[in-house]
C-alpha cells in the first residue's frame, strides 16, 4: 500500500515538473505582440472563368514576442490557405500563400482574409485582395443552345401551373 502510495507521489510530481515548462510556452505563446503586412490590399487583372490564381502575402513580426499564426480564415471557400505550424520571431518575415479557385465565380470579386494570431489588435491583420472573373471567350452560347436549354425547362408549368389560365382570381371575388 505505502509503494502504491510512494508512485502514484513520483508520478504526480514528474508530471507537474514537465507541466511548467508547457505553461511557460503557453505564457510565451499568449503575449500579445503586432505584424505588420506589405501590400495588404490588391487588385489583380481579370481571370477565365476556372483559372486559379496564387497570391502570396509578405508580412513582419514588429512587436518584442514571437508570433504566433493560429489560423487564416478566408471569405469564400473558394480560397485554400497555407497551414502554419512554426512561429515567427521578432523582426523576421513570414508568408501567408492563397490560392483562389475562380471556378464558381463570375464578375468582379472582392475576397477578405483574416489572419488570427497572437496580436493585440485584429483589424490590423486583414488582408483583401479583388479580381474580375470573366467567362471564356472560345465558348459563348448561342441563340440556339439558350432557347434549346429554355424550352426543356417548361418554365410556364412552373410560372402559370398545370392548368394554363394565364390569368388568376383573387379570393375575394370567388363569393
Amino acid at each position: 500500500m505505502q509503494i502504491k502510495r510512494i508512485i502514484i507521489a513520483l508520478l504526480l510530481i514528474t508530471t507537474f515538473s514537465s507541466c511548467d515548462k508547457l505553461f511557460n510556452q503557453a505564457e510565451e505563446a499568449a503575449s500579445n505582440t503586432t505584424m505588420a503586412f506589405e501590400d495588404p490590399i490588391r487588385h489583380y487583372y481579370p481571370l477565365i472563368r476556372g483559372e486559379k490564381l496564387n497570391v502570396s502575402y509578405k508580412f513582419k513580426n514588429t512587436g518584442a514576442h514571437p508570433l504566433y499564426i493560429k489560423d487564416v480564415q478566408a471569405s469564400c471557400s473558394c480560397i485554400t490557405t497555407n497551414s502554419f505550424d512554426r512561429p515567427i520571431a521578432v523582426g523576421n518575415y513570414g508568408y501567408i500563400t492563397l490560392e483562389f479557385d475562380s471556378h464558381k465565380n463570375i464578375g468582379y470579386v472582392e475576397h477578405h482574409v483574416l489572419v488570427l494570431a497572437n496580436v493585440d489588435s485584429t483589424y490590423s491583420n486583414e488582408v483583401k485582395f479583388a479580381t474580375n472573373v470573366v467567362p471564356d471567350p472560345l465558348y459563348i452560347k448561342d441563340y440556339e443552345e439558350i432557347y434549346y436549354e429554355q424550352r426543356n425547362t417548361n418554365v410556364d408549368e412552373l410560372v402559370e401551373g398545370k392548368a394554363k389560365l394565364r390569368y388568376y382570381i383573387p379570393n375575394e371575388s370567388k363569393k
